[in-house]
């Protein structure tokens, strides 16, 4: 049976600091000394004894060092999501946030990554140590299950990557012939062996089914890189419809976790911006200081933005309410991780369109307000897990082409 996190957080926050430095460990301690709900129960200097000190304290939550000798800590974490999954916020002090590298260690369980120099800024110290303090505390109450290491190719990908074999026929002469391709290579004509004319194949098996008959819209912010890795490298591209998400984070690092996500999933993902055209079977992912509406245009469905100065709502708002006014039944709104009141309004006139409401549950959000605040200002009661969201978008997107969506 998988060791699940108890989620509810005991009287005082037990914390395992794992650093090979010594003033770095001190230094932790100092900033949780005057917290009265922290209690720092151990220390460990690689990920061996990191490992052998988490069975003996059994800590709420694990600050752990990334380069470390022995055994440094992406390998200490991947050993801790198999056999002790515990809440677990990453250091480097040579990997900088929003890399290939700090995305890996969410990927592989951890709920926070945080560069040591942004703790180290002299000019503003006492309010990294409250962003620090902070971040302890939502990990605390962070419910974490066990999973196995994250490898670079998933099985989506390896699937696409496979040669297929077709049949089609030359329209002037007959003539038969077999063609071979990979699925994520779209293929347009052949010559025929027996005439020498073009034969046309039209789209591929990759393209088929993206039509746009569904649409997904997603809320976050902080933490919902770490749930949006748990669900899109997970989707099949030729599911009918996309997905649009709407993401309060820094852009620098929004930029950099969508060529990320694009790169270990199936589907393509794509950084959202003003005019672009949205396809089935992508996820585009688009800034909270962006404030974009869907339209028709042209026969096609496009992002576009709006002035800030002119609305009383947030970005996630504006998406819903305009997704939800073009697809009614056929258009989902899915709140994950985050801090910001955004979000209700949208909910709201997505609920009264007919659409289907889904909030991540609170247990498995590292920033919760998001998703407590709709809750409060709606009238939707019922929240879900990681994986019956992603069985949700699955069911949903599938049921289109059938012409058919279940409430």
């Amino acid at each position: 049976m998988d060791h699940i996190q108890n989620s509810v957080a005991p009287s005082k926050i037990s914390i395992l600091i794992v650093d090979d430095s010594l003033v770095f460990r001190r230094f932790l301690r100092d900033i949780f000394e005057d917290c009265p709900d922290v209690l720092i129960v151990g220390e460990a200097q690689n990920g061996i004894e990191a490992l052998d000190m988490i069975l003996k304290t059994n800590p709420s939550v694990i600050l752990l060092d990334l380069e470390m000798p022995i055994m440094d800590g992406m390998t200490a974490l991947q050993h801790l999501m198999i056999h002790r999954p515990t809440p677990t916020i990453m250091f480097s002090s040579l990997t900088e946030e929003g890399t290939a590298r700090s995305f890996d260690t969410m990927k592989n369980g951890a709920v926070d990554f945080i560069c040591k120099n942004f703790i180290f800024q002299k000019d503003n110290m006492p309010a990294q140590k409250k962003v620090l303090i902070n971040k302890v505390r939502k990990a605390a109450g962070f419910y974490v299950k066990a999973r196995e290491p994250f490898f670079t190719v998933s099985p989506l990908l390896a699937d696409l990557d496979e040669e297929v074999r077709r049949v089609v026929f030359c329209e002037d002469c007959g003539h038969r012939e077999v063609i071979s391709y990979k699925k994520t290579q779209p293929f347009g004509s052949v010559v025929c062996s027996q005439c020498g004319d073009s034969i046309e194949i039209g789209i591929t098996d990759i393209s088929r089914f993206r039509r746009n008959t569904f649409i997904s819209v997603i809320g976050g912010g902080e933490g919902s890189f770490f749930n949006l890795l748990e669900i899109i490298p997970r989707l099949n591209p030729e599911m009918v419809g996309a997905l649009i998400a709407v993401i309060h984070q820094e852009t620098e690092q929004l930029n950099s976790f969508t060529e990320y996500l694009d790169a270990i999933s199936a589907m393509k993902v794509v950084r959202a911006r003003e005019g672009i055209n949205i396809e089935g079977g992508n996820c585009y992912i688009a800034s909270g200081h962006d404030y974009m509406h869907l339209k028709h245009s042209s026969a096609q469905l496009t992002l576009q933005r709006l002035q800030k100065a002119s609305l009383n709502c947030g970005p996630l708002d504006i998406l819903l309410a305009s997704v939800s006014t073009l697809y009614k039944k056929r258009a989902c709104g899915i709140i994950l991780s985050g801090d910001e009141n955004d979000g209700d309004k949208g909910m709201s006139i997505l609920v009264k369109n007919g659409g289907i409401p889904i909030i991540l549950d609170g247990d498995e959000c590292y920033c919760k307000k998001m998703g407590n605040n709709i809750l409060s200002k709606t009238a939707i009661v019922n929240t879900y897990q990681t994986e019956e969201i992603l069985e949700k978008i699955k069911t949903l997107h599938s049921e289109t082409k059938e012409g058919t969506v279940s409430e």
